[in-house]
């Protein structure tokens, strides 16, 4: 055998495997450069519930990544003993970027076919207007968009960016185009824009025109990039200078002692509930119930896992007939629940400009943008704002879901 040829050593015995080791004669095989797999993110958990099943993530950095070293394949005799060998630099995590407030790096966005400015911020948890203060271009014409254009992003540290990669998925006897497209988080139209050739003429004819056998383009989600990885302590802290929610004419606070915050947070709830009670069609209904905010010092909250630093607080949903005056935060569902008052709540709360996400049940979410598109909420408004409809298995927009969100929402206010 000639020096430097690999023998698995299963087939040598220990002691002349490790004998052939160290004259060199044979090498023991280093692994490749390889993503590194993440467990899925717990940061962002408003409360404490179940939490919803994900697979592992797989998480490399964010490219271009340099050049691997290339391994050792034998022992070094020039080699010094005891030193160790030398990180490469997509090991170490970027510090966030100061156009992003330091709290994450910056995010480079390739536009793919049938995305709208809305879609690309609902991709990343952020606002329109966010991506084009980043993106001076945009700001002239954003619904001007190319494909393969390159855009800047801050992404909301809740809603990292993905590593995807376009590929197939062949069409079962069954299957509908709205079931694969929330299955590949998108929605149906998004879908349709990634085909080609006749498929693409056929389905934009008529989007029920699938048939068993179809070879449909999907893109496929590889998992979150390793240096966006959410912090999993993000939810925990004090609250320093805790300012009280005092009583107010158009809302009920349920736990006073509870309802500290700071003074951002309780001037932009004050502000949202205030534009909603002078909408039109508002009079008549309902006081606005407030929830917890946090303790007066911060800190752990029982009940909770955010809530500890004075920017989070729960609201009721609005709704109607016997179960519109309880104070107690009561489940809604198409029977009890105000559409145009709870839609018209959360905008309020959405127009503040400083909400960071609101956490609502996907159902509701169903809801919801029903009604807001309906009342002519454009296309690229309502993919910005809403989860739905590209299913709950990944954070997409500034309305997003959670378990145990169906009695009331989470307001989550910038830090």
């Amino acid at each position: 055998m000639r020096q430097g040829q690999f023998l698995p050593h299963g087939r040598l015995p220990r002691a002349l495997t490790a004998l052939a080791l160290w004259f060199g004669l044979v090498t023991v095989p280093t692994a490749a450069a390889s993503p590194v797999l993440l467990d899925p993110p717990e940061a962002g958990t408003p409360e404490e519930e179940e939490e919803e099943e994900a697979p592992a993530l797989i998480a490399p950095d964010p490219a271009p990544e340099p050049e691997p070293e290339a391994p050792a394949t034998s022992k070094s005799k020039t080699a010094k003993p005891g030193k160790k060998p030398t990180k490469s630099a997509s090991a170490k995590k970027p510090k966030g970027d100061p156009r992003c407030g330091g709290k994450t790096p910056i995010w480079e966005h390739t536009v793919k076919s049938g995305e709208n400015l809305g879609r690309i911020a609902g991709m990343y948890g952020v606002r329109q207007s966010d991506i084009t203060r980043l993106n001076a271009k945009l700001k002239k014409n954003p619904d001007k968009l190319s494909i393969g254009q390159k855009i800047l992003v801050c992404p909301d540290p809740e809603v990292p960016p993905h590593l995807e990669e376009e590929g197939s998925y062949t069409v079962k006897k069954g299957d509908s185009l709205s079931e694969i497209a929330e299955k590949h988080h998108m929605k149906v139209g998004e879908l349709i824009a990634l085909q080609k050739g006749s498929l693409r003429k056929r389905l934009d004819a008529n989007k029920s025109d699938l048939r068993p056998g179809d070879e449909i383009t999907i893109m496929i989600d590889r998992g979150i990039i390793a240096a966006f990885a959410p912090k999993k302590d993000e939810d925990r802290g004090v609250l320093r200078v805790g300012i009280p929610l005092d009583p107010g004419k158009h809302f009920y606070i349920k736990r006073p002692n509870l309802a500290f915050g700071t003074g951002a947070t309780i001037k932009a709830i004050k502000a949202a509930i205030s534009k909603y009670a002078q909408l039109k069609g508002i009079k008549g209904g309902p006081q606005v119930h407030v929830g917890d905010i946090s303790a007066r010092g911060g800190g752990p909250l029982k009940g909770h896992k955010s809530h500890q630093k004075g920017v989070d607080v729960d609201v009721g949903l609005v709704l109607k007939g016997a179960d519109a005056k309880e104070v107690r935060f009561l489940s809604g569902n198409a029977d009890n629940l105000d559409v145009a008052r709870t839609w018209a709540l959360i905008k309020s709360f959405v127009d503040t400009k400083e909400v960071r996400a609101i956490f609502l049940d996907y159902g509701l979410q169903k809801i919801l943008y029903e009604h807001a598109k309906k009342k002519g909420v454009p296309e690229s408004k309502l993919d910005e704002l809403f989860q739905y409809p590209r299913g709950k298995g990944r954070g997409f927009g500034i309305i997003r879901h959670w378990k145990g969100h169906r009695d009331h929402f989470h307001v989550r206010f910038h830090r």
